[in-house]
């Protein structure tokens, strides 16, 4: 059986993974992943090289690429919703963010604010603009080019550090050292549906069939074991 190019946004990436497994189990699939952030998989979809045999992304990308006919649009598939949280170093006093002033004090009172570069990111530097204290905190604010660079990052931090990351991969990523605090306030939440679609219309058997599997109840079940809804 032929290996099955996958590409996915790191959010998603261990409810995916854990699908993936199941389906192989099942069926003998074998997969060859990558997980990138929206920036990096854009680049790979826009370019020239060798495309994946199916992507999970968020679904405004999603469609934006099957407008300009990069992927089967009629392939799509819903696979969760995805939302924003504040994490720290594990260890650290929990910072308080439970309403939208107090995220914006946490933020001013933090010796390092941090966040990635990806789709969360992009959010996360909007929301502090919209705060009004973008100009406050920008000496002391870092960003990562990926989930996984940032949790580390925040696992070796010191201080009052606070953190901003999708809440899966902030789960994925604690070996690193790093805990949720929460999602955010009430009318700061950020939430991303990811989507999984094929490349090519004419694509297998065994690639459609995943897709398919994604749609099921077991599936299901185990993307939300993993925090997506």
């Amino acid at each position: 059986m032929a290996i099955i190019r996958l590409i996915s946004a790191g959010a998603p990436q261990s409810g995916v993974v854990a699908c993936m497994e199941v389906y192989t189990a099942d069926t003998g699939a074998r997969f060859e992943p990558n997980y990138m952030t929206s920036p990096e998989i854009r680049k790979v979809m826009e370019g020239t090289g060798d495309k994946p045999e199916i992507l999970v992304a968020p679904g405004d990308h999603m469609k934006g690429y099957g407008a300009v006919g990069l992927l089967d649009v009629d392939s799509l598939v819903t696979v969760g919703d995805v939302e924003a949280g504040v994490v720290i170093r594990s260890g650290a006093d929990f910072p308080n963010i439970g309403t939208t002033d107090e995220l914006r004090n946490a933020i001013l009172a933090a010796d390092q604010v941090l966040y990635n570069d990806a789709i969360s990111g992009q959010y996360i530097e909007t929301m502090i603009e919209g705060l009004g204290i973008a100009e406050c905190v920008a000496d002391k604010t870092e960003r990562l080019p990926s989930a996984a660079l940032l949790m580390e990052r925040i696992g070796k931090g010191a201080g009052t550090e606070i953190g901003f990351g999708q809440i899966p991969a902030v789960k994925r990523l604690s070996e690193h050292g790093v805990v949720v605090v929460g999602p955010l306030p009430e009318g700061l939440r950020k939430t991303t549906t990811y989507v999984a679609g094929v490349i090519n219309s004419h694509a297998s058997r065994s690639v459609k069939g995943f897709l398919g599997f994604l749609e099921t109840p077991r599936a299901r079940e185990i993307l939300h074991a993993a925090g997506i809804t």
